[in-house]
């Protein structure tokens, strides 16, 4: 009973740190970049220690929701967060990308080739 607790106390506090991040974007600067202050600001106010933010950060990094840079010392210098969505180059639609993308390959073909015959409709 304690382990599945531990699991959704880490999931809790995971999403809570993804939320963060993401409201801490720095909008002034091209990317995702997060405002450190700012980040480290809201996990104290959350009361969320730094041994469980670097956790859920490990965690959140190994499935791609986020990049954590390091500095010389181990300690988290900056993050940066991986946009969740992308467009098919082929068939310009909005994928997620934690998605399978062979799932994507047949309603794929079939918009790919209803582009092909809409182009050759308003010729």
């Amino acid at each position: 009973m304690k382990n599945e607790e531990e699991v959704v106390l880490r999931k809790s506090v995971a999403n809570t740190v993804l939320r963060v991040a993401q409201a801490c974007l720095d909008e002034s600067r091209k990317g995702w970049r997060v405002k450190m202050r700012q980040f480290n600001d809201a996990m104290d106010d959350n009361g969320i220690s730094s041994k469980d933010v670097r956790a859920a950060l490990e965690f959140l990094q190994l499935r791609m929701f986020l990049i954590a840079f390091l500095d010389a010392d181990g300690n988290v210098a900056s993050i940066s967060v991986v946009p969740q969505h992308y467009q098919c180059e082929f068939c310009k639609m909005l994928l997620y990308i934690q998605d399978d993308p062979e799932d994507h390959i047949d309603v794929c073909l079939k918009r790919q080739k209803k582009i092909e015959r809409n182009r050759r409709s308003i010729r």
